[in-house]
């Protein structure tokens, strides 16, 4: 299993889609927002994920067998070596099919809908199984946890240059397509909160851009204290300058081989600006907020999340 973590506006789902370009491997986008998993635990943790080790296993078991529209629905959809092209057809078909009930106003048959694997006849009696792909927006403080739970994972956290992720947060929420910044409440009593004293040096009533690099800052030191002992760290700024040569190393090391179908979404991805939620973008996209951002606005980014060394990588 490959597991994608990141924060929102972070170039993530860009990435999984990478992985899932490969006709091996089976996508998951965000199943931890059909599943919350709240009965099993929190998303912050105040003193580690001890005793929880159990309950992530659960959850993951849950996670990967969600079949949801919306964990199976987001374009482009890709052949498969598991899957033959009629049931390439007849599941994009039925995941369109349920895009047009729900548009159409019928939500609540839409959320009934199971989205089925669809395997060739010998991958499903050999036992065969894809390798799956997880990417997640809301799994940064559940890291620790879902890495502990004893199942095979390789883990890949995924950071944005905060001024970039700052940026176009706040883009999303002048076009009325992002919520507001919300509270931090439980992240102020995590482990990175209390080393940084975060507590004491901010509040509910903050300006949004303080939120928002505390929100970064936080958030992805708890995910990279789990995941930089066994797993991968990227940049999303360095990955979308030339993508190819350095995702070609990243699948290698995870034991895939490099398809040509890959090759030609990465080439299909950097052809022009999309939208807001787009995958198409240019070489320069990720660096935009340069341009974009005041200058006082980037000194207060670079205060705030420059007090962890994290932060301190990206203003280097």
């Amino acid at each position: 299993m490959i597991f994608i973590f990141s924060s929102p506006r972070s170039g993530s789902t860009w990435l999984a889609k990478t992985f899932g370009s490969h006709p091996d491997t089976l996508y998951l986008h965000e199943p931890d927002i059909v599943d919350r998993g709240d009965d099993l635990m929190p998303f912050w943790f105040a003193k580690g994920p001890a005793g929880y080790e159990e309950k992530a296993a659960q959850y993951l078991s849950r996670l990967c067998a969600n079949r949801h529209l919306r964990t199976h629905g987001v374009p482009p959809f890709f052949k498969k070596r598991y899957r033959n092209e009629f049931n390439r057809l007849l599941r994009t078909g039925l995941i369109y099919l349920g895009k047009g009930i729900e548009k159409a106003g019928y939500g609540s048959v839409a959320e009934r809908i199971a989205i089925p694997d669809l395997l060739r006849s010998e991958f499903r009696t050999s036992g065969q199984k894809p390798i799956t792909v997880i990417k997640s927006v809301s799994a940064l403080g559940r890291a620790d946890a879902i890495l502990s739970s004893g199942r095979a994972i390789s883990a890949i956290l995924l950071l944005r240059h905060p001024c970039g992720y700052v940026h176009s947060y706040l883009q999303g929420v002048r076009m009325g397509v992002m919520p507001k910044p919300s509270r931090l409440g439980a992240l102020l009593e995590t482990r990175s909160a209390r080393r940084l004293n975060a507590k004491a040096l901010v509040n509910d009533n903050s300006e949004y851009i303080d939120r928002l690099c505390w929100e970064w800052l936080l958030a992805n030191s708890e995910a990279h204290a789990a995941i930089s002992r066994a797993g991968v760290v990227l940049s999303y700024d360095d990955l979308a300058k030339d993508p190819e040569p350095q995702i070609r190393t990243l699948f290698s090391t995870l034991g895939l081989d490099w398809p040509e179908c890959t090759t030609q979404f990465l080439k299909q991805a950097s052809s022009g600006d999309g939208s807001y939620y787009s995958l198409s973008r240019s070489a320069g996209a990720a660096d935009r907020w340069v341009s974009k951002m005041a200058p006082q606005d980037v000194e207060r980014v670079r205060q705030i999340v420059c007090r962890d060394e994290i932060g301190q990588r990206f203003f280097a």
